[in-house]
């Protein structure tokens, strides 16, 4: 089985960013937050990381270059929330997968197709690859929620989008 090492969640910034903190420094008001509802995760083996991303020159979606937070938590079957608090206003992208077997990465098959499940913000899809930044974000003003529709077997995701509140 072939794997892709965390290139589509927040594996491997859970020791170089912050983790539900603000990860931004500046002069911009660090005041809203962002809540991540994470649904369709079909058991409650593994974990599931979600990966909090901004825009950023020269890198492409998903890539972890643009990963500004992520965070892991304990499957479970269905799905929960996470909140990202402290963010500075601005588009943020989602993503993230079920890591079932506690690997660390997302594996795929001869082929390069997922075997575990994963999805992107407001359940956006793409087209022989990952979906787009603008596709999987949502603007943040003071407080909003993005829905992160877990999909497995070529259903992950789908086609609504969900607006902020």
């Amino acid at each position: 089985m072939k794997r892709i090492p965390l290139l589509l969640a927040a594996g491997a910034i859970l020791s170089g960013l912050p983790v539900l903190a603000a990860p931004e420094a500046g002069g911009a008001a660090q005041a809203a937050e962002l809540t991540v509802a994470v649904t369709g995760v079909n058991s409650g083996k593994g974990r599931v990381y979600v990966a909090l991303h901004r825009a950023a020159n020269g890198v492409k979606f998903p890539d972890m270059k643009g990963a500004v937070a992520g965070a892991w938590r304990k499957a479970n079957k269905g799905g929960f929330s996470v909140t990202f608090a402290g963010l500075a206003s601005g588009r943020y992208a989602v993503n993230g997968f079920h890591d079932a077997n506690r690997n660390g990465d997302l594996d795929t098959n001869l082929l390069g197709i997922p075997t575990e499940g994963y999805g992107f913000g407001n359940g956006a899809t793409g087209h022989f690859g990952p979906a787009s930044f603008d596709a999987s974000s949502v603007a943040l003003k003071e407080a909003a929620t993005i829905r992160l529709p877990i999909g497995y077997g070529g259903s992950a995701g789908s086609t609504s989008r969900e607006s902020n509140r």
